[in-house]
């Protein structure tokens, strides 16, 4: 997640910090202070109050983060790879590699928060109804309350909570299929969405606030069918591999040849990433990155002082899935990656035509037969020829409106090829 700063490293998970954490952190210090321990504790000074107050939302994010713990420590044991754990805005998100997880492991990694979060709010519940000291007691009485909320808002079953996420798992073990799974799981978290939408807006109306649950509302709507259509794109792109795709021959241009002869050579193409290659220099070249360079300079720089080595580029097999290729186009920001066997490049694949050719699945349905110009053509014989004139033929099927968005990311900003200095 960008914007994040890792703040310490526990259990080999790097826990980090969303700048977005910092307003909430403010806006609850400031409602705690001001509002919630002055109604339910009245008779102390505004100081006390607003060191209640930052004591009490430190306090609650570190229970959010045992709560992500918890899941993050279920996925270890069950030798699922965990990477970091995120503190941002409206809580915490573990990034646990969810790749063929098996239904079980999802089920006791989602319960497991929950369970953490009743756990915390008896341990809370006890130390208020035990402890003499009014300061923590205020404390340990707002913690009690908000680890509840926090458990049973997780265990309603609407993915993406928790609650969701262990309806999906038990749905994937019944109908053995993750598509239908966190579609009717999804459907779960948006009619959740939606009631946090209406609840809020006649709290509005009735002048008791409800903006924070029209917020949550909508963002949860919006998850939810995220992550559907995040589904749908992996199991899309899992059924083909990197092979069916790459290209196999490839241009190589000398690392010596400047940036003017190439833009010379190359103004009419459409092309805007080269591969850059000699006995003793391999890189790759994307015309888009470079920013401005005057038209002296052209003449002066050369391939090889731009292009990025290929020894700093993590590259792909000719076995991995397009899936695999898809995160690793995310991960990385290139429009072009190598394709390596034994240490050896065989070929590259672009990201447009990785996206082409997810586009052509989702419109189409590859694993059926495909009408072209009156012709079947199956999955298989899918390859450059037909998937042009599939392309030049329209067709009134439109993207659902989160999956475009995820497209979009893999999407240049700018798609025009860098032009010379006028």
């Amino acid at each position: 997640m960008r914007g994040t700063t890792k703040i310490f490293r526990i259990f080999g998970i790097d826990i980090q910090l969303h700048f977005s954490w910092w307003l909430v952190f403010i806006l609850l210090t400031w409602s705690l202070s001001s509002a919630f321990f002055p109604y339910y504790f009245p008779g102390y000074s505004t100081n006390i109050y607003w060191m209640m107050g930052g004591v009490a939302a430190l306090l609650l994010f570190v229970s959010v983060l045992l709560h992500e713990l918890s899941h993050s420590l279920v996925a270890k044991a069950r030798k699922i790879k965990v990477e970091s754990i995120t503190l941002f805005f409206f809580g915490g998100v573990a990034g646990i590699n969810k790749e063929d997880m098996k239904p079980s492991s999802e089920f006791m990694m989602a319960i497991a928060g929950p369970i953490f979060s009743l756990l915390l709010a008896g341990i809370f519940f006890l130390i208020y109804k035990l402890n003499g000291n009014f300061f923590w007691t205020a404390i340990t009485f707002y913690l009690f309350q908000l680890n509840l909320i926090l458990a049973l808002f997780n265990l309603v079953p609407g993915f993406p909570l928790d609650g969701g996420r262990a309806l999906r798992a038990i749905l994937y073990a019944y109908f053995k299929d993750l598509k239908k799974a966190t579609r009717i799981a999804a459907s779960g978290g948006r009619f959740f969405a939606i009631f946090l939408i209406v609840m809020g807006i006649f709290s509005l109306f009735n002048g008791s606030g409800g903006i924070w649950f029209i917020f949550l509302g909508g963002f949860l709507y919006f998850i939810a069918g995220v992550s559907y259509q995040q589904v749908v794109l992996r199991d899309t792109l899992s059924k083909f591999s990197v092979d069916e795709i790459m290209e196999k021959k490839y241009l190589a241009l000398n690392p010596e040849m400047t940036l003017h002869d190439l833009l010379k050579k190359y103004a009419n193409k459409e092309e805007d990433v080269f591969f850059v290659k000699d006995k003793t220099f391999s890189g790759i070249l994307d015309l888009k990155k470079l920013g401005k360079i005057t038209s002296q300079m052209q003449k002066m720089i050369t391939l090889k002082q731009l292009a990025v080595p290929l020894s700093k580029v993590r590259n792909i097999k000719k076995k991995d899935t397009a899936y695999t290729a898809f995160k690793s186009f995310a991960e990385q920001g290139l429009d072009l990656i190598p394709v390596m066997e034994n240490s050896r490049l065989v070929g590259f694949l672009r990201r447009r035509v990785l996206m082409h050719r997810l586009i052509l699945a989702l419109k189409y349905d590859l694993d059926k037969d495909v009408s072209v110009n009156g012709k079947n053509v199956k999955k298989n014989l899918v390859k450059n020829t037909v998937k042009k004139k599939i392309k030049k033929k329209k067709t009134s099927k439109s993207l659902p409106k989160t999956l475009t968005l995820i497209l979009s990311q893999h999407r240049h900003q700018n798609p025009h090829p860098y032009k010379p200095d006028q």
